[in-house]
């Protein structure tokens, strides 16, 4: 299959990823979605919408144009071909699950303090997302160590004498 080709897909999960966050967005939008997410604890369902917007839409359409652009440009190919692949799978399952997780601790930490739920309580009721939220975004932030690896390497490296 040409190379070219196979970076199509990091356009297809932008693309779902846009749809993604604009219908977040309009939701958001509606008055009494938007005055629930006001409460504190409901808030980093807003950081979903933005992370599902500049990790998912931007960042892996970037990624699929500078994936291209990069052997284009500098003349030499990518040093690891194969975590092309690996890249796009984590970043295509983390981004969402991040988002997923965000928002029903957004859910779950807007409601507790609605019923006016504090203190070991409250954590204990939105602890074990923000333990799986902190354990999925280290995977992301590897998978973006690993792209930026990748596209710097190969960028960098001096033309064979």
């Amino acid at each position: 299959m040409n190379d070219n080709k196979r970076l199509s897909k990091f356009f297809v999960a932008s693309a779902v990823f846009f749809i993604w966050v604009t219908v977040q967005g309009a939701l958001q939008a509606q008055q009494p979605v938007h005055d629930f997410i006001s409460l504190e604890p409901a808030s980093i369902i807003v950081g979903a919408h933005v992370h599902m917007g500049t990790l998912g839409w931007v960042s892996m359409s970037l990624m699929g144009i500078m994936y291209y652009l990069v052997p284009l440009v500098s003349g030499k190919p990518l040093s690891w071909p194969r975590l092309v692949n690996w890249v796009f799978w984590l970043d295509t399952i983390t981004i969402p699950v991040m988002a997923v997780l965000m928002i029903g601790a957004g859910i779950s930490g807007g409601r507790a303090f609605q019923a006016g739920i504090t203190g070991d309580a409250f954590n204990a009721i939105i602890g074990p997302y923000m333990m799986l939220i902190g354990i999925v975004s280290i995977v992301c932030g590897l998978t973006a160590i690993l792209f930026s690896v990748q596209i710097i390497h190969p960028a960098t490296k001096r033309a064979a004498s």
